[in-house]
């Protein structure tokens, strides 16, 4: 077996299938197996029960199916190094996984790469990670990015859910992450995605995401044509990464954190050397990690709009954060600026009904933020700012 170590974790991998076997956490001392794998489910065509098909809008596994293996996994390469190590496992030629571990971040990427997907039958490619945790019927997907929804297998709080699809039906809308716990371990795994993807945990201790679709019939919803999309006569190539963080609960909250870092990730420019200049520094000073500074845009000849948020919910620890609206942002502040609604088209006044309920943790240009709130701000300048 491989075994690959960093700051945070140590990772165990197959040294034949180059398969994710196992991960410790070094801080909690604890270890879980962790295994992703590609499967697909079969596209439903339609039968005497129920004519829709699977499709661009609508989701429909063959009924009563499971999802099915693709390939043989098998480790192509190994690479290890001071800063990162990688991890190459290919299933088919059409289906391969890269994993990625840093010597001082806390989670394991996994780039996927599925495509082209062949044509012999519908194909619905997930990714799923089975895990050794004993979460019940129980998962938690983000609500765009922010609060994390509480989901339960064939169940609904606020009505009696009739479900007649268990695998579509169960899925949900993953924005940046889903999470599952085990109680008795203290112990959660959170996936991070690079993008928008269904998600569900249809079983104890699974997590998985959709990745990738290809079928060859229309689902009759609008668009009058299958999910066959093509480039240079062959199906898509799709490509993306997960970040997967494993700990216990008690530093379940730091996912937050690592979803900024995968938000935010460094945009890479090519150019020739002579030709850059100016470079600047960041002029916004940000030292805690709680905040988040949304938005800084220019408004209009004299003015600046900024958007602060307190990232942390109630659950994950969060507390009410005092910010300096003068220390962070420096030269764009100005004293006589006023706050405006979420949307930045009116006074906050004209949004919050109680305004000294609104105000009682602030203290001149220092601003209490509660936890998960979003506050908005106009700095205006007697003169043109760039």
């Amino acid at each position: 077996n491989i075994r690959v170590e960093s700051m945070y974790l140590i990772a165990y991998f197959d040294g034949t299938t180059g398969s994710l076997l196992k991960v410790t956490n070094k801080q909690s001392k604890t270890t879980e197996s962790i295994k992703p794998m590609f499967l697909n489910y079969k596209s439903s065509t339609g039968n005497k029960q129920d004519k829709q098909p699977s499709g661009a809008y609508i989701f429909r596994p063959l009924t009563d199916t499971f999802a099915e293996d693709i390939g043989t996994p098998v480790l192509k390469n190994y690479l290890p190094g001071e800063f990162l190590t990688e991890v190459w496992q290919t299933y088919t030629d059409w289906a391969n996984f890269v994993y990625r571990i840093y010597s001082n971040k806390p989670y394991i990427e996994v780039q996927w790469t599925v495509g082209p997907i062949p044509m012999d039958y519908g194909r619905e490619v997930i990714v799923r990670y089975q895990t050794g945790l004993n979460s019940g019927r129980t998962f938690y997907t983000d609500s765009n990015g922010r609060e994390m929804l509480k989901r339960v297998i064939g169940y609904q709080p606020t009505w009696k859910l009739n479900v007649t699809e268990p695998i579509a039906g169960n899925y949900y809308p993953v924005n940046s992450r889903i999470s599952i716990k085990d109680t008795n371990k203290n112990a959660h795994l959170t996936v991070l995605t690079d993008r928008s993807q269904g998600g569900s945990s249809l079983s104890s201790g699974q997590i998985e995401l959709m990745v990738h679709r290809r079928m060859y019939k229309d689902d009759f919803k609008g668009v009058g044509e299958p999910l066959n999309e093509t480039q240079f006569g062959h199906g898509l190539i799709a490509r993306g990464i997960h970040w997967l963080y494993y700990s216990d609960t008690d530093n379940y909250g730091i996912h937050r954190d690592i979803g900024l870092d995968l938000f935010y990730r460094p945009i890479i420019a090519i150019g020739v050397e002579n030709e850059v200049s100016n470079l600047k520094k960041s002029l916004i000073k940000n030292n805690d990690p709680d905040v988040n500074i949304i938005t800084l845009e220019k408004f209009d000849e004299s003015s600046i709009l900024v958007r602060v948020e307190n990232i942390k919910s109630n659950s994950e620890g969060g507390n009410v954060i005092s910010v300096d609206l003068q220390e962070v942002f420096g030269k764009f502040f100005s004293p006589n600026y006023k706050e405006l609604g979420l949307a930045g088209d009116r006074h906050i006044s004209q949004v919050v009904s109680n305004m000294k309920e609104y105000v009682k943790n602030d203290s001149g240009h220092i601003i209490g933020l509660k936890p998960l709130q979003i506050r908005t701000f106009l700095f205006s300048h007697a003169s043109q700012f760039e």
